[in-house]
């Protein structure tokens, strides 16, 4: 009877200690889950701040570099419709002048051209051939006359297609080893480009030169 009374007292001990140990199991079970989630839970918090202020960023840079394109492109409008009046300011101011006075331009343009190439001895004296536009062949002549010798030019009409649809006179001359462009057309974008700024101030006034984007 003793021995079956210690055998059941031995049982329950054996039982009360695994319980205590699957109790200990399933309590540091439960704790490493709550680690485990309070960690993942501190991992996605931290990536999601982490990709808001990644995005918020972004849209910060995104946002400045459209101010900025749309300032330079305000500019590059601005700049082009200036540049647009300017020509057309000068174009009117061609067509207003007389003949004799442009063909006076284009004659000052060319001896200029060919006093340097005399200078420099490069001035060809044969085998020149030239091609001109919006020119008579008694202006073209007249012009020539008094630059190079008799004989060292012959001239080609109707532009060849050369020039293209130029509406102000201009004058080509071909020779093997240079070529000299001489134009209205020309001398206009070099105005523009030598006194751009004094023309800008002109039309549109000082505050378009303080603006920026004109010149």
């Amino acid at each position: 009877m003793e021995e079956l009374q210690s055998a059941e007292v031995l049982h329950r001990e054996i039982l009360e200690d695994a319980r205590k140990k699957a109790y200990r199991i399933l309590k540091t079970a439960d704790e490493s889950v709550q680690a485990g989630a309070e960690a993942w839970e501190k991992k996605t918090g931290d990536a999601i701040r982490e990709a808001r202020e990644l995005y918020a960023k972004r849209v910060f840079i995104l946002q400045e570099e459209l101010k900025a394109r749309l300032v330079l492109d305000k500019q590059r409008i601005r700049s082009e419709k200036i540049e647009g009046l300017l020509k057309s300011a000068m174009e009117t101011y061609l067509l207003s002048l007389n003949r004799e006075t442009l063909l006076s331009i284009l004659e000052r343009t060319l001896h200029k051209q060919l006093e340097e190439l005399r200078e420099t001895g490069e001035l060809p004296g044969s085998d020149i051939k030239v091609r001109y536009n919006k020119v008579a062949d008694t202006e073209l002549e007249d012009i020539l006359s008094g630059q190079l010798p008799k004989g060292s030019w012959t001239k080609i009409p109707g532009n060849a297609g050369f020039i293209g649809e130029a509406i102000f006179p201009a004058i080509i001359l071909d020779a093997p080893a240079v070529r000299i462009l001489a134009s209205i057309q020309a001398v206009t974008e070099n105005v523009l480009e030598d006194k751009r700024a004094e023309l800008v101030a002109s039309l549109f006034g000082e505050e378009a030169l303080l603006e920026g984007g004109a010149v």
